[in-house]
């Protein structure tokens, strides 16, 4: 079994469940069109975009932070024939969906997804151009951590500060550092 991958921006979710999609092993649930995208832009159909759309961070002191976010999925089917048939398509790949995507982590350092629901988001402009389209939510967490070459940056010991007038010569007005372990009452090594 490989090592998880390191969730390092939501990008690295999306393009891991299009990855999944598009290497689907169901050739009845083949969509013609697989997309990391909020709109609906995809011409070919029947069609699915993924994009997450929302997150919340909660702080886990100074190096980590959890991130949650809800991961959305759109499913779009066109059919001339009448809406019937559309949700006949359609309500097959909601399950495939779910049961492709929920309880996976994708092989990322994440929690697994877990499915919230799905909406018809069908409008009557959709309805007029014979689409059908549906929503399904998916929420996951991750823990962001700084990257080594960035930890270093978050230890500081001391900043310090000069200023100078606006005068040709650029006269030194003040100067001072502040030692942040003399202010937290530590001695400094």
């Amino acid at each position: 079994m490989s090592t998880p991958v390191a969730v390092t921006n939501c990008y690295v979710i999306e393009k891991a469940v299009k990855d999944l999609i598009e290497g689907g092993n169901v050739p009845q649930m083949v969509f013609k069109a697989v997309d990391i995208q909020k709109d609906l832009q995809t011409i070919t159909h029947p069609s699915f975009t993924v994009a997450i759309i929302k997150g919340d961070f909660e702080p886990e002191g100074m190096d980590k932070i959890t991130e949650s976010v809800e991961v959305v999925v759109t499913l779009i089917v066109k059919n001339l024939a009448n809406e019937e048939q559309r949700r006949k398509m359609i309500h097959p790949m909601v399950s495939y969906v779910v049961q492709k995507l929920h309880h996976n982590d994708l092989g990322l350092q994440m929690e697994p997804l877990t499915v919230e629901g799905w909406n018809d988001v069908t409008n009557t402009e959709h309805l007029g151009i014979a689409l059908t389209l549906f929503e399904i939510k998916f929420k996951t967490q991750f823990t962001v951590v700084p990257e080594a070459a960035e930890e270093n940056y978050r230890e500081l010991l001391s900043i310090g500060s000069t200023f100078q007038s606006e005068t040709p010569e650029h006269e030194v007005l003040a100067q001072g550092e502040v030692i942040f372990k003399e202010v937290n009452n530590e001695p400094v090594p």
